[in-house]
């Protein structure tokens, strides 16, 4: 029989009361860091929503653009989804193109107690729905150009997000930082 002999103390691994120092070591940790992971998270997700809208309203732009037909999207505000719809000149209403896109969780249309206006805006207001003319111009439903179109979306820890339409139809977005919105 080879060398089989008493196990020394140094082979046996931790023990009991070292493992459970280092998972409460790990805990606490823990504990401190997934707060500031889920603030970062949600910021992603409204800005994430916000580029989303912006793509949106850019393919509505194209679409119209290339079949020389109107588009628009629309927000609804209780479902808080969005969807891009493109004139039939056969049919003569506007078909949705694709599904209705929702918010993430926890985002929703609006722009709480804000006063101060995104870009060009004259008020603060929800543009809905936005309008694109044959030539891919943003248009107000009377069918006329303009620049103060915008949808606002916030979250439920108070950040805001703009995307406003240039009167080109050039989608913008737009981050509160608390004094004034910064372009991103």
């Amino acid at each position: 029989m080879l060398g089989v002999g008493p196990v020394r103390q140094a082979d046996r691994g931790f023990s009991l009361p070292e493992v459970m120092i280092v998972v409460g070591i790990v805990l606490i940790i823990l504990s401190m860091a997934i707060p500031a992971v889920s603030k970062i998270l949600r910021g992603y997700r409204l800005s994430g929503d916000a580029r989303g809208i912006a793509a949106q309203l850019s393919l509505a732009r194209m679409r119209a653009a290339s079949n020389f037909t109107k588009a628009e999207v629309n927000f609804d505000t209780v479902a808080q989804t969005y969807q891009v719809k493109v004139w039939s000149k056969s049919a003569g209403a506007y078909q949705p193109e694709g599904g209705a896109q929702p918010l993430s969780q926890g985002d929703v249309f609006g722009f709480g107690t804000l006063t101060a206006p995104a870009d060009g805006q004259t008020t603060i207001a929800q543009t809905n729905p936005i309008f694109f003319n044959s030539r891919g111009v943003a248009v107000d439903s009377s069918g006329n150009a303009t620049a103060n179109s915008a949808i606002y979306i916030t979250n439920n820890r108070g950040s805001y997000c703009a995307v406003t339409i240039s009167v080109a139809g050039r989608p913008s977005v737009w981050r509160y930082n608390g004094s004034a919105w910064v372009s991103f």
